[in-house]
């Protein structure tokens, strides 16, 4: 079986190189061009040639002679061999590869309807049988490359959900209540001046590789988080230090008050590890519903942990694929149902809005224009959402005047003139000079800024764009090079804990464009917050900073949008987790799906 693959792969290999793919069609090829393109000796070639034609493969006519041409015709059904090697590709997780493969210019045009076919059929809920019993499988396509899932560094809405499927933490807030239930805490409590915060673990709680939940494991995460100076190492400063309890209780002794405590422990960044595992980001142990199997630049798979402490998900693997440039959010959660079982018009639609906007923000961190408040009023004018939404056709998106789309829509918005824009430009210390636009490399945002990029052609500033990857803006240090930027946050279930990141998370772009003086006032206003008790209080604390961004231009608020993503009415036990993902371990298929 391994010389065959071997040999198979030889063989794609060789097909990869030629510019024929078709059978029975006679081509000129000679053994030093096949030895570059199987990076073998001539003489190596010579045998491989022999083997693949005993198996019927190919059909070799060395040439004889000066000027005679060796000679190739591929004798194989090429369809067949493409799909089974494309089938091995998907099997292997090696779905890069399956894509490059599925575009290839050379594809015959058979093929490559067989391999689109195999292809789509992968995707959604999907039942594979096994010697013991049916496993079921939901494929997520998903067209951006990973970032990182480490909780102590994570900034992607997606990867955060992922995370929560693997890690748990002390507590959770719950959406509807709006309020916190237990996790791996049952129970907690508090001393009357808010300096010490105490939880009860829960008993018997294991990690995926079978250890029991302790106190350790708390402190553990905790510390990691000051030891890599995390971006949400803020919400741990305050403690000075961690008591842990023989009854499996810890308390957490702060230096100062601190009524919003449970929001802090209960943040994507207090994902409890364990203390005696090394972290590796390709084999995160966690407690949660799923624990990982797989994690590569082209797929993250899931399997349901046996041994939840809570009830087990009944679906047995989760597997998100990266699919390059050829898929849609709207597919995330369909079913691989056969034809004549349901047809595209059968499709239910789950209509998700977005907690969050995309923004223009300003850096000044960098000399330059974008400190000049008349210039920044030009750009303000310039990117008018309402025009924009109307110029570029965007019905999901609405203006935005807030990071919440609940206070936006309480808002009045009104389109703006070329001419107001001009007249501002006109006040500001403008002189023609270059200014860099950076933006998160998609799509859709790209043509925004090539929609901004030609308005501003037409009051004379100098606009230069620059798309970049969302890993690039985190790892990127876009606070030296770019003027600009537009980005957008999606905030998660716990919208004050949200509201609270974007001002004091080291990886938010709002706080990386803040300069010293702008950063202290952020900063003096956010420690005030974070001691008030009362929610009502803080959230009005946290809508009078937002209207200082939005007064001083020190960002632009541009749009909200809205998802939709299809699901086939078998699909049952749908919940609406965090950053507007769907909870995988709730989820369930009534009436099952065709068998791969």
């Amino acid at each position: 079986m391994g010389c065959l693959m071997k040999s198979n792969e030889h063989f794609m290999q060789m097909l990869l190189g030629l510019s024929e793919w078709e059978t029975g069609r006679e081509q000129k090829i000679g053994i030093q061009e096949l030895s570059h393109l199987l990076c073998c000796t001539p003489r190596n070639v010579k045998l491989i040639l022999r083997k693949w034609e005993s198996e019927g493969l190919l059909l070799w006519k060395a040439g004889v002679g000066r000027g005679n041409h060796s000679r190739l015709t591929i004798l194989c059904d090429i369809t067949d061999f493409l799909a089974s090697y494309f089938q091995k590709r998907l099997m292997d997780g090696k779905v890069g590869e399956a894509v490059e493969l599925l575009h290839h210019k050379n594809l015959p045009a058979g093929a490559k309807r067989l391999l689109q076919e195999t292809w789509d059929s992968q995707f959604g809920f999907v039942a594979i049988e096994n010697d013991k019993r049916s496993q079921e499988i939901l494929r997520i396509p998903r067209e951006r490359a990973f970032s990182t899932i480490d909780p102590a560094f994570v900034a992607v809405a997606a990867e955060s959900h992922f995370i929560q499927q693997i890690c748990h933490t002390l507590v959770i807030f719950d959406l509807a209540t709006q309020d916190f239930k237990p996790q791996l805490a049952y129970a907690w409590e508090r001393n009357l001046d808010m300096t010490a915060w105490t939880f009860y673990l829960r008993k018997g709680v294991r990690f995926h590789h079978g250890r029991v939940l302790t106190g350790e494991d708390v402190t553990y995460t905790v510390q990691r988080l000051i030891q890599l100076d995390s971006p949400y190492r803020w919400q741990v400063d305050d403690i000075d230090w961690i008591e842990q309890r023989n009854d499996g209780a810890i308390t957490f002794h702060l230096r100062k008050p601190n009524g919003f405590f449970l929001h802090l422990v209960s943040c994507i960044g207090m994902s409890i590890l364990p203390h005696d595992v090394l972290f590796s980001e390709s084999a995160i142990v966690g407690t949660g519903p799923f624990r990982m199997v797989e994690f590569t630049e082209d797929r993250l798979v899931l399997a349901a942990f046996d041994d939840y402490y809570r009830e087990r998900a009944i679906l047995d693997r989760v597997e998100i694929w990266r699919v390059p440039g050829s898929c849609s959010s709207k597919q995330r959660y369909q079913l691989s149902l056969a034809e004549d079982e349901a047809t595209e018009d059968d499709s239910k639609s789950l209509e998700v809005q977005e907690v969050g906007c995309h923004y223009l923000n300003f850096n000044f961190r960098k000399p330059g224009i974008q400190h000049d408040f008349a210039f920044r009023q030009a750009i303000k004018l310039l990117i008018d959402p309402v025009q924009m939404i109307r110029d570029l056709k965007k019905e999901t998106f609405t203006p935005a005047g807030s990071f919440l789309p609940e206070r936006s829509q309480r808002m009045h918005f009104s389109s703006h003139t070329i001419e107001e824009a001009a007249h501002w430009l006109q006040k500001s210390a403008y002189q023609g000079e270059a200014v860099l636009l950076s933006f998160n490399d998609t799509k859709k945002v790209r043509e925004e800024a090539e929609w901004l990029h030609e308005r501003c052609q037409r009051v004379g500033i100098r606009l230069e764009l620059q798309g970049i990857t969302k890993g690039q803006f985190l790892s990127y240090d876009t606070a030296q090079h770019a003027d600009m930027a537009m980005m957008g946050e999606v905030l998660q279930r716990d919208i004050e804990l949200g509201l609270m990141e974007i001002y004091k998370n080291k990886c938010s772009l709002v706080h990386r464009f803040l300069d010293d003086d702008r950063l202290a006032i952020v900063e003096e206003r956010m420690s005030k917050i974070l001691q008030l008790q009362d929610s009502k209080e803080r959230m009005r604390a946290l809508e009078k900073m937002e209207d200082i961004l939005k007064d001083e231009a020190w960002l632009l608020f541009l749009y909200h949008t809205k998802r939709f993503d299809h699901y086939h009415p078998a699909l049952q036990g749908i919940a609406v987790d965090s950053f507007g993902w769907i909870d995988f371990s709730k989820l369930w298929v009534k009436s099952f799906v065709t068998s791969l």
